[in-house]
């Protein structure tokens, strides 16, 4: 009887936790959202609210142009691009949840993105490791050669309202744009030459890796990622 009632006292706290946790994921997200709508609601003022006047008297006297206070660390084809690194995987959650946080960030902020999920392809987590210096995880966010840094910085600029002048001079999202008609926006396809097995059969019947793939048996689209 008394383990009985053990096992549901921990039940029970296990739900209070799980509870607490959903409503503070969602008490972020609101606030995250709030603070977007009253950025653009500033916007189409006349005049710009008096933190955007701050912000941009900070600029003026950094220099004039708010990237070249980091560093300068630039993947390829990230010259005049963003490029967020992720992940899709959710054997991390923390991991898993901050990607998807900087993600809503860049879709709500309508910031044009490249995004290079290194558990798809084995060949974006080493170029992350290589720009970077080590074995870094994701997130981790690059704008014109420049990196920004991971989850814990991109939050931290956007509260102090000092992220989105990063894009200044990017081009945004087209939301008249379908999704590529060939991969649908994922970036990759089944490869053409294993059907995605990764191994094709020889002619002594014997298996090879194949070739033209990644370890998924993926390919990069060519229509839109290359």
């Amino acid at each position: 009887m008394a383990v009985k009632e053990f096992m549901q006292r921990i039940e029970e706290e296990r739900r209070v936790r799980i509870v607490s946790r959903e409503d503070c994921v969602k008490e972020q997200a609101s606030s995250l959202k709030q603070s977007i709508k009253e950025t653009e609601q500033g916007e189409s003022e006349s005049e710009p609210p008096l933190k955007f006047c701050r912000i941009e008297e900070e600029i003026e006297e950094e220099g004039g142009n708010p990237l070249l206070n980091f560093e300068e660390r630039c993947p390829p084809g990230g010259i005049d691009r963003v490029i967020f690194y992720s992940t899709t995987l959710r054997g991390i959650r923390k991991t898993f949840e901050d990607c998807n946080g900087v993600r809503f960030l860049l879709q709500s902020l309508r910031v044009r993105y490249h995004e290079r999920d290194v558990s798809m392809h084995k060949e974006y987590r080493e170029e992350l490791w290589e720009v970077l210096e080590g074995k870094v995880m994701p997130p981790r966010l690059f704008v014109k050669g420049r990196y920004i840094g991971g989850a814990e910085e991109v939050l931290g600029l956007n509260e102090q309202g000092k992220f989105r002048v990063l894009f200044e001079g990017l081009p945004p999202v087209d939301s008249s744009t379908e999704p590529c008609e060939a991969c649908n926006g994922v970036c990759f396809v089944l490869c053409f030459n294993c059907s995605g097995s990764h191994r094709i059969s020889t002619p002594d019947g014997l298996w090879s890796e194949c070739l033209y793939c990644n370890e998924n048996g993926l390919i990069i689209c060519s229509h839109c990622c290359c």
